[in-house]
């Protein structure tokens, strides 16, 4: 039984060394894996949420512009007696106020709506009257300009 006893003992003690390694193995990958994902966030913290945040900044700014442009484009058509000149801006902007709606917070919400009903508005007077569209475009000119200055001015 000596002999049985040695043998297990020996088995028994090659195998511990061999437990602790992967087991150091182990630490050190998980380790590793953890180091990656904490500088793969540190990364999308530092750059991607910025730029991210530029980029819907600019997008939003750029439909701000679109619609002002229409509206602008829509009062020129009206000088002009142009017909349909003035309602395809007053669709463009149409366009650029809906989409200005799904890209703005809810605390712009309720100008946006007046927005889109001063346009909605201006599109069935010049129906009926060219001219008569102008108080509302003159109107949608300036909140658009004011809602340009109240989310892009510059300090």
């Amino acid at each position: 039984m000596d002999e049985k006893e040695s043998i297990l003992s020996e088995a028994r003690s090659e195998t511990r060394p061999q437990k602790k390694s992967v087991h150091v193995a182990l630490r050190w990958v998980v380790l590793a894996l953890v180091a990656f994902w904490l500088g793969a966030l540190w990364i999308v913290f530092l750059f991607y949420d910025p730029t991210r945040k530029n980029l819907d900044s600019a997008r939003l700014h750029m439909y701000v512009l679109k619609a002002l442009s229409g509206v602008r484009g829509a009062s020129l058509a009206v000088a002009a007696d142009d017909y349909a000149g003035a309602r395809l801006s007053l669709t463009q902007t149409s366009a650029a106020l809906d989409t200005l709606s799904t890209l703005l917070g809810a605390d712009h919400k309720d100008v946006l709506a007046a927005m889109q009903k001063s346009a909605a508005q201006a599109l069935t007077d010049e129906k009926t009257d060219l001219k008569s569209a102008q108080p509302e475009l003159d109107q949608l000119t300036k909140n658009l300009a004011q809602l340009e200055d109240n989310l892009f001015s510059n300090p």
